[in-house]
């Protein structure tokens, strides 16, 4: 089943650098990609501990502008739900 896991994510993986989309890097994602991998959590709760970290992302953003008496760029807030589950099922699907 690892296998199998490990293909789908590599081929979601390379699907997305193909379409010239930039791919997540930070290692904790790629821990709890490969902690799917290895059946240690299921895809719900990847998703759940990404939305977490892309929701630290933008707190960590808007208080450095804050702190800066900026605004915060528009372009800063996180990805779209939608897309991050559309490709994280293409990950469990392969």
């Amino acid at each position: 089943m690892s296998e199998q896991r490990r293909l789908a994510a590599q081929k979601a993986f390379d699907r997305i650098r193909r379409a010239g989309l930039p791919t997540e890097e930070d290692p904790r994602f790629l821990a709890w990609i490969e902690q799917w991998v290895a059946g240690e959590i299921e895809m719900p709760e990847v998703r759940e501990r990404y939305l977490g970290l892309l929701r630290e992302r933008v707190s960590e953003l808007q208080r450095r502008a804050l702190a800066r008496g900026a605004k915060l760029p528009s372009d800063s807030r996180p990805q779209q739900v939608e897309e991050i589950d559309n490709f994280l099922s293409e990950i469990t699907k392969g």
